[in-house]
């Protein structure tokens, strides 16, 4: 099986919760989980030796799953299950195993043990072999419908305070992603970061400054955040008053730099930093990537011709 959605909407919560349906001795009428038993409890507590997790090497600075852990896996996958009668074997993101480590993973996925469950978990499938995910019955999960998803978060968060719409849509409507990103913290971080970003493009900033200080901070969060104004911008510019954008209350600040811009120029920018954001999960020198950035952002602000035309 292979679970397929955006970040944040609960894959992983999903696929161990299906894992302790299927461990669970004393299982509800509807198959849920009962919460109590044996199992049920060694699965709450992170111990059940039946569930094994397969996830990126921490220490490892590529963040990729190598074939080494995948092949330990697979091997571990051909025991007999210690309590019961399945062994659940969850690898979470998919996409990270490289090349090597997910051609060691066909025969297994070709052949299981037949007391074994094997679930891969991705936000981006096309980052995996075909003959991966052709050999893995998928299931797609979408986000929450809006009015679910404020409803949990505002009881999550007991603080009416908080615009939870706001942070949903900084969390492109996934819930457990907004929850992360509800902390004051990383709500000032994005606020600085695009202060700088608005300041390159009004010449009021030296884009290479910049980059020296946003190479401290997360790559992959920084170019989300990117991808997020630079394509707001091609909206407003293309319908000025579009209704959705990705960063609603900056609306005011980006109709002003919208009005200064080429929708061609932005569109080409945009796929730079898409681009860029594919990457960014391999090992890159992120001064250098963030300068490239930031000077082509500067000198598209400033109605330089990108293509050097």
């Amino acid at each position: 099986m292979i679970l397929i959605g955006p970040a944040g909407i609960g894959k992983r919560h999903f696929a161990d919760r299906f894992a302790a349906a299927l461990m669970c001795t004393n299982t509800g009428a509807e198959g849920q989980p009962c919460g109590v038993c044996a199992d049920c409890v060694l699965l709450s507590a992170g111990t059940h030796p039946d569930l094994i997790h397969l996830d990126p090497d921490p220490e490892s600075k590529s963040n990729e799953i190598k074939i080494d852990a995948v092949r330990e896996l697979c091997n571990r996958q051909s025991l007999t299950a210690n309590r019961g009668p399945r062994t659940v074997l969850r690898i979470a993101p998919a996409e990270a195993m490289n090349r090597f480590a997910a051609n060691s993973l066909l025969k297994t996925l070709e052949e299981p043990a037949d007391s074994t469950l094997l679930i891969l978990i991705s936000e981006n499938p096309g980052g995996l072999p075909s003959t991966v995910i052709s050999r893995c019955q998928p299931l797609t999960m979408l986000p929450p419908d809006a009015e679910n998803a404020e409803r949990w978060l505002s009881a999550k968060l007991n603080n009416p305070e908080i615009e939870t719409r706001l942070l949903l849509r900084l969390a492109q409507d996934a819930p457990l992603r907004a929850l992360v990103i509800s902390n004051d913290h990383w709500l000032t971080l994005r606020d600085d970061c695009f202060r700088r970003f608005q300041a390159i493009a009004m010449g009021d900033q030296d884009p290479l400054a910049a980059a020296s200080a946003w190479q401290q901070l997360d790559v992959e969060l920084l170019l989300e955040w990117l991808a997020g104004w630079v394509s707001d911008l091609l909206r407003i510019g293309q319908n000025g008053d579009c209704a959705y954008l990705n960063n609603p209350d900056r609306r005011t600040e980006l109709t002003i730099l919208a009005l200064r811009l080429v929708p061609l120029d932005v569109h080409l920018y945009l796929q730079q930093v898409l681009k860029a954001k594919a990457l960014s999960a391999l090992p890159i020198n992120k001064l250098l990537l963030f300068e490239s950035l930031l000077v082509r952002w500067a000198r598209l602000s400033a109605g330089i011709d990108l293509n050097g035309n």
